[in-house]
């Protein structure tokens, strides 16, 4: 069994790497001599003068000698050209026999400029089209030592090895290579790229969910899915605002946060209205000539009381009325809410309810929906098997993982006091970006509100600047937030939403009642959907749970 490198190839695996590569590097581990290394996805550089060359090699094989094989794998057809070996690209085409032997001039090249003392890097290729059956071996500038196509694909082994024959080993010229090879290239994987794959994963797998429920014939609709987190309900509810639209439906689709709702809005297009529960009390108000005092909000609950007996006393005209109404995320809304909501809805009009009581951590009492169809769905599509695990082993909340992908591995420390916790987040923040996250990728979210959060009042995490609500709000209502590249947010504003990276912080029990506690972390965990870092109080009865369940 050969040795690979990076070892960890679950952190290719995690996002959906390309599937015909992996199958290609488990064959190579599994079948190649125990004496070679192969190094996957490399991304090479190299500078001359003030030209800077780029590119990547599928895979690059060590022999105990120190001598390398370049590899190059082209998935699906090929063509036989004029000139040579061609895979065709939507936005260009691609010489995989140029591709490879520029690669092995440009390796041996930066070899030679980095070790100007040591004799020059041995250096051969190989390419593999294991889809393609070729022709005629000369057409493509190839001769038949070089190439492995679909016809000769069992001799892919043993082709490698011919062309890494057995040498005396030399111990330090190896390691020499090996290390130039780790420090000189970008062997890990695009993290950037991987989690890109992975939410189009997401949503192609939780989009089953909108198939399944659109075959429910109902007329009007009135169906209240209560779904684990994970599922796409959030996906649902944009799917169906879609596609009432497309069928001249007019929709009013309302949720609790501010942010989900303009994620939400940027999906969507055509008529119809995209609002959070204030949001429309609002903007109704305002339309019909009674706009609110955002002057007088100092007193959040008796303000939005006022707010709320305002819009139930108003006439609602024509242009206001909605023949489909979709609430995301219900459990956070309360009871005599779903009466002001219906006022904007027509009599027949379709009314799509989505909500997940195990993510209920505002304490306000369940809607009652009369005369509703229910339908349960445990699956959590978001949370791949790592995540998934560990919030199985920490929490008795029942879902099914059904991401399919292994993700990162989650990561538990214990924090003294507010500055140790400080320090941690800052060194888990670097770890993040050395390891390819972009801080638009991570969100660090608290546990409390964002004015008790241990990072209240900063604006920077080491050398990066902090986004974070600023408790202002402007002259329309819209909530002021400082500038700032990672994203500080508390769990009770991030509800339906979801990161690639996210810090939990400010974990401790203090005076919460077990079952809300256990909600909140529920909602916290759910939220990432690569990797997951959570620092909770040293000596907390949490800490030993949440040590064990990443354990």
């Amino acid at each position: 069994m050969a040795r690979i490198v990076p070892s960890d190839v679950d952190r290719l695996a995690m996002a959906g790497g390309h599937a015909p590569e992996l199958v290609t590097l488990e064959r190579l581990r599994r079948d190649l001599d125990p004496d070679l290394i192969v190094f996957h996805s490399v991304h090479w550089t190299r500078e001359s003068g003030d030209r800077t060359s780029w590119g990547e090699a599928d895979f690059i094989i060590v022999n105990r000698a120190g001598k390398i094989l370049v590899m190059e794998q082209k998935n699906g057809s090929l063509d036989e050209t004029d000139d040579g070996l061609v895979k065709r690209y939507r936005d260009g085409t691609s010489n995989p026999v140029l591709q490879v032997r520029r690669s092995v001039d440009n390796i041996k090249g930066k070899f030679r400029r980095v070790h100007r003392r040591e004799p020059a890097l041995v250096a051969d290729y190989l390419v593999y089209c294991p889809d393609h059956r070729v022709r005629s071996v000369n057409a493509v500038g190839l001769d038949t030592s070089r190439i492995v196509d679909a016809a000769g694909d069992h001799l892919l082994v043993s082709r490698i090895q011919d062309l890494l024959n057995e040498e005396e080993g030399e111990p330090e010229r190896r390691a020499t290579i090996e290390a130039f090879l780790r420090q000189s290239f970008e062997i890990h994987p695009d993290i950037h790229a991987r989690v890109r794959h992975g939410e189009q994963r997401f949503a192609r797998l939780s989009g089953q969910l909108s198939q399944l429920l659109a075959g429910i014939e109902m007329t009007p609709l009135r169906l209240r899915v209560r779904g684990a987190a994970g599922c796409g309900k959030t996906v649902m509810a944009t799917r169906f605002f879609q596609d009432a639209v497309e069928r001249g439906r007019k929709p009013l689709l309302v949720c609790f946060n501010r942010q989900l709702k303009e994620r939400i809005g940027a999906s969507v297009n055509g008529s119809g209205l995209v609002e959070t529960w204030h949001g429309l009390c609002h903007h109704f108000l305002e339309d019909i000539g009674k706009a609110p005092d955002f002057r007088q909000l100092d007193d959040h609950d008796a303000f939005w009381s006022h707010v709320q007996d305002e819009v139930m006393a108003a006439p609602v005209p024509d242009a206001w009325l909605f023949d489909t109404l979709i609430v995301d995320e219900g459990q956070d809304f309360e009871p005599d809410w779903f009466d002001i909501l219906r006022l904007f809805a027509r009599d027949d009009a379709d009314i799509l309810w989505l909500e997940d009581p195990d993510q209920g951590i505002r304490r306000n009492e369940p809607v009652t929906l009369e005369d509703f169809v229910g339908f349960n769905i445990r699956s959590n599509y978001r949370s791949p098997g790592a995540i998934a695990r560990f919030i199985d082993r920490a929490l008795p909340f029942d879902f099914e993982p059904a991401n399919g992908l292994p993700g990162l591995d989650v990561g538990v420390e214990a924090y003294e006091d507010a500055s140790h916790q400080v320090k941690l987040v800052s060194r888990t923040v670097s770890r993040l970006l050395a390891d390819r996250f972009r801080p638009e990728d991570i969100v660090i979210l608290s546990m409390k509100g964002i004015r008790h959060a241990c990072l209240a009042g900063r604006s920077r995490i080491g050398n990066h600047t902090l986004k974070h609500f600023s408790g202002e709000y402007d002259l329309l209502g819209n909530q002021v937030f400082t500038p700032g590249q990672i994203l500080l947010e508390s769990i009770y504003r991030y509800k339906g939403q979801q990161a690639p990276a996210i810090i939990a912080i400010d974990i401790e029990s203090g005076g919460d009642d077990e079952d809300h506690l256990q909600r909140l972390l529920y909602t916290m965990f759910s939220r990432a959907t690569v990797r997951l870092d959570v620092l909770v109080k040293s000596g907390d009865p949490l800490e030993m749970r949440l040590v064990d369940a990443a354990g």
